[in-house]
């Protein structure tokens, strides 16, 4: 028999599930941090993006949803063109 696996994957203390943590913005890496520590949420992971912009992973999808309001018009809607971190030689 399997196990039931709840639909919030565990986590629905702390965390919005259903909301994506990845943010694409229009900003700089610098003004990302400063605008995230100025509304107090954490950053999972940032990196910058090869056409201009930034993409942030925020820690949990609560946080997400109060920066996606946050950084409003600076929003990259859609796809986004992203750097390979590694390349892998044979």
């Amino acid at each position: 028999m399997m196990p039931t696996i709840p639909a919030t994957n565990g986590h629905d203390a702390w965390s919005n599930p259903g909301t994506s943590r990845a943010i694409n913005v229009t900003m700089t890496r610098a003004e990302v941090e400063a605008f995230c520590t100025k509304h107090k949420t954490i950053i999972s992971a940032i990196e910058a993006l090869p056409r201009g912009g930034t993409r942030v992973v925020m820690m949990n999808g609560d946080e997400a949803a109060i920066m996606r309001k946050a950084f409003g018009k600076t929003l990259i809607e859609g796809k986004v063109e992203r750097e390979h971190w590694a390349t892998v030689r044979r």
